[in-house]
């Protein structure tokens, strides 16, 4: 046995390792970066009285720059109506010293309002009062219950797809899976939920949950053609690293870094999140553009489906060998379907490929026969053993005329002559069963 090279090992290793790596550089950068201290930035609040909202305004930008968006309103109505129309996250009203606020935007956040407009209360004769406008379900006490749910509705799709890529059934069979597992999982969450009192009842949840799980696997699944073996960290790190942070789910946008604050409303946990709190405790608010924009992930992820389909179909039209080669990207199965490519890399397309197989005389394989390849100055190019069904190949030979010598104990060796070409070139042996001379 040869010891593995230097290079060759850094190679596997490196292979075998790079997933586990990217998990831990992943969590570090999207979790504990924005996670490990909240701090407001262009958070945006409601302040009744233009003037008072300009000194609010200075005052706050002074103290944090970039971290409070101030904008006046006329009254204290106009106060409200920025917390229930979902325009601000806060309104001030400096008369009373009165804030406005949702509860189901998270506690987290009504953590930092208190602390930031209990000195400008105070500051002006005033004990800070707040106003609910929008609480949460009775069950969902920090105002993150919706999220978790919605966590048990992101995560499984994307390992459906993963553990679906190796299992012996047709596209559509795989997809079938991928809407009954989405379909199961969007009803028992929801009635998991309402019986926790996390949420409200609103059967429309249902349909959003369901959206979302077809968001993130057909994605993920339309995507394996073009990442492949990579398919893991690129689904983790859209559906799972960068959406957690990006969610306003256990920790509202308003309070983790401008980055992840652009991904919220591109991102279909995002996009969940918010169609729902709107349904649930804004009367529909900012629900439209979220569920359009769950729909468009669905759209996308149908398409590059789609378009594989077809491109499978075309090449298999062009060359069959491209799907029914064992081992290669694509393969079919016994209904004619294609099927899904498998999460390591293809192996890569040879171009110069001998192969074929060694019978004997009454044309039963040969198990364990040598084949060697020279090259016409004798030159040793491959020496291989055949399988149990008589089979070898070889790839790469050089653009030559090879010479093909096949042999097995108790049977004369075959011998051919072959011009190597591009493509697949076969090669195949009859070995006769060496004539046993009698001994006087």
């Amino acid at each position: 046995m040869t010891e593995a090279q230097p290079s060759s090992l850094v190679r596997t290793l490196a292979s075998a390792l790079w997933f586990p790596m990217f998990f831990i550089v992943g969590f570090m950068v999207c979790y504990l970066l924005p996670f490990h201290a909240p701090a407001p930035h262009d958070m945006p609040v409601a302040v009744v009285g233009e003037q008072a909202a300009q000194q609010l305004g200075a005052a706050f930008e002074q103290k944090m720059p970039g971290g409070v968006d101030v904008a006046a309103v006329p009254d204290v109505q106009g106060a409200r109506d920025a917390i229930t129309q979902r325009d601000a996250v806060a309104a001030y009203d400096p008369a009373r010293g009165e804030l406005f606020y949702a509860k189901a935007n998270g506690s987290a956040l009504l953590m930092v309002l208190q602390q930031l407009f209990t000195p400008v209360a105070s500051a002006t004769g005033h004990h800070l009062v707040l106003t609910d406008l929008a609480p949460s379900a009775p069950g969902d006490v920090m105002g993150t219950g919706l999220f978790y749910c919605l966590l048990a509705l992101n995560i499984p799709p994307y390992i459906t797809v993963m553990m679906l890529l190796r299992a012996a059934l047709s596209t559509r069979q795989k997809l079938l899976a991928l809407v009954g597992v989405g379909a199961f999982g969007s009803v028992v969450c929801y009635f998991a939920a309402l019986s926790m009192e996390v949420i409200h009842a609103e059967p429309v949840l249902i349909l959003i949950g369901f959206l979302l799980t077809q968001a993130v696997a057909w994605t993920t699944f339309g995507l394996v053609p073009f990442v492949k073996q990579f398919i893991p960290g690129v689904a983790m790190g859209v559906f799972v690293l960068l959406s957690m942070p990006s969610s306003s789910g256990a920790i509202p946008k308003e309070l983790v870094p401008p980055f992840f604050q652009s991904l919220h409303r591109f991102l279909p946990l995002g996009q969940a999140v918010d169609s729902m709190r709107g349904i649930l405790y804004f009367n529909g608010a900012g629900a439209l553009p979220a569920v359009l924009g769950l729909c468009a992930w669905c759209a996308f992820g149908v398409a590059l489906v789609v378009f594989n389909q077809v491109r499978a179909r075309r090449k298999q039209a062009s060359d069959p060998e491209v799907v029914t080669t064992a081992g290669t990207y694509e393969h079919e199965d016994d209904s004619g379907v294609v099927v899904d490519p498998a999460i390591e890399a293809p192996v890569p397309r040879y171009h110069h490929t001998l192969a074929g197989t060694v019978r004997d005389g009454s044309g039963e394989p040969v198990a364990g026969a040598i084949v060697t390849v020279t090259d016409a100055g004798g030159v040793q190019l491959a020496h291989l053993v055949t399988g149990g069904d008589g089979g070898y190949e070889v790839h790469d030979l050089p653009r030559q005329y090879v010479t093909v010598v096949a042999s097995a104990p108790g049977m004369r060796p075959g011998v051919d002559r072959v011009g190597v070409r591009a493509g697949r070139i076969g090669c195949d042996f009859v070995l006769e069963r060496e004539a046993r001379v009698g001994v006087r």
